[in-house]
């Protein structure tokens, strides 16, 4: 995320301070608008005599309590997330504890940091594990070498893990030929997984191993709201709502299955799809700011009922997608709006895909066929530069490779509205994406 981008925010939340470690000084543009304060040294800091902690503020449940931001970008910035001190008391008293489900030998739980410390999920689990008692072990990264997660284990003495899909996939893959990290993974008393769905291949042979796996799901609005019970992991995927949480399952107008993006298709059993709702006395509903209906909020997520009171993850259904090495969200929409008013005149209309993906890949139909098409291709990345710069990475078009131009008129589409088909594009130019995809792992 580029300076610019962080100082908009800040402004835009009413920040009064940036804090900083020393490393970025020489990235700082600091102005009289924004106070800036560097993180000193803990052995250039005097000695204080102990001194009573003063009282803390007087606050509302309803007060805002911390404010976090998406993972995707909406026009080049990051939406925002205001958390109120209902919303950290309940995932702390209700949510986090469902999560974690094992308690091995009455010792301590031992977890991992799932990203960084801004990140909603770590910065949760460290409120809930704090008071009640247990550890964090912090990582080097997000997807740490199996060597990292050997140290943390018999060093430090991790006994649960919380991984993001794509990750836990590889190190499953890994553990295929390495017996050493097979029996560390058997040994945790608990292996949390979220943010996509596992392989199927994966989860089937999880469970084979006795390695014992759960999945997750929760959003940055939201928090946790579904779990797989430690003791029903042959449910996997499958989850079941957690208790004390007031969520709805509503049936989803106007979309089958048969729109679903490509592995949600396959997994579901064409049963109805549903959207997430949560009503606005729910503990854990967005701030009022951020919902998007007057009554409460929808998470945008899809699921089907695979058997009573058990629910799958089948994908989404707005213009988001997850995308990159973490899969983070994406904005397509505002990418491909960005992309219709800079080359209005070059362009006719245009889809961006990369669903579950390394990176995002830019299908466009030119007003006029050029060939070879490079030029078209850099003439779009030059002037949809300044707009680029503004995303997270998982979200850019850097590359002429991530750009695909196709005859007028030749992407598929609805039949009543002409709408560009997002699963469709993916389907029919499968080959292409592939060839693509291999250039960018």
């Amino acid at each position: 995320m580029s300076i610019q981008v962080i100082r908009d925010l800040l402004f835009k939340t009413g920040g009064k301070a940036l804090i900083f470690e020393p490393d970025f000084s020489g990235r700082l543009v600091v102005d009289g608008a924004l106070s800036s304060l560097a993180i000193p040294e803990f052995n250039s800091l005097s000695a204080y005599e102990s001194a009573p902690i003063p009282p803390l503020p007087d606050v509302e449940l309803t007060d805002i309590a911390l404010i976090y931001h998406t993972s995707g970008t909406t026009s080049g910035v990051p939406k925002p997330v205001p958390e109120t001190h209902r919303w950290l008391k309940s995932q702390a008293q209700v949510q986090w504890p469902q999560v974690f489900q094992c308690f091995p030998d009455g010792q301590p739980l031992l977890v991992n940091n799932i990203g960084s410390f801004a990140n909603v999920g770590t910065s949760t689990t460290i409120n809930y594990l704090s008071w009640s008692g247990h550890c964090v072990v912090q990582t080097s990264k997000p997807d740490f070498e199996v060597d990292e997660l050997l140290a943390m284990v018999n060093d430090e003495g991790l006994n649960v893990l919380f991984l993001y899909a794509p990750w836990f996939s590889k190190l499953l893959d890994i553990a295929r030929t390495n017996e050493v990290l097979l029996s560390t993974l058997k040994s945790m008393s608990q292996i949390n997984y979220t943010g996509a769905a596992l392989n199927p291949d994966d989860e089937i042979w999880a469970m084979e191993q006795g390695i014992p796996v759960t999945n997750c799901y929760a959003t940055t609005e939201t928090a946790g709201c579904l779990v797989t019970p430690l003791v029903e992991r042959d449910l996997l995927p499958g989850m079941r709502v957690m208790k004390g949480i007031n969520i709805k399952f509503i049936p989803t107008k106007g979309l089958d299955t048969a729109q679903l993006d490509g592995d949600a298709q396959q997994r579901s059993q064409g049963g109805q799809l549903f959207d997430l709702f949560l009503p606005a006395e729910a503990d854990n509903c967005p701030h009022p700011s951020i919902r998007n209906r007057p009554d409460g909020h929808i998470t945008g997520d899809l699921f089907e009922e695979v058997k009573p009171g058990v629910y799958c993850f089948r994908g989404r259904n707005d213009d988001w997608i997850r995308t990159g090495e973490q899969i983070c969200f994406c904005d397509t929409k505002s990418i491909e709006d960005n992309v219709l008013v800079t080359c209005a005149d070059i362009v006719q209309n245009c889809i961006v895909v990369g669903h579950y993906k390394p990176v995002v890949v830019l299908f466009v139909e030119p007003i006029q066929a050029i060939t070879p098409d490079i030029s078209l291709r850099d003439e779009i990345l030059k002037r949809t530069h300044a707009f680029n710069s503004r995303l997270f990475d998982h979200e850019q078009i850097n590359s002429t490779l991530q750009i695909v131009c196709v005859p007028s008129g030749s992407l598929p589409r609805t039949s009543e509205k002409g709408n560009i088909r997002r699963k469709a594009v993916e389907d029919e130019y499968d080959a292409v994406l592939k060839e693509i995809y291999s250039n960018f792992k």
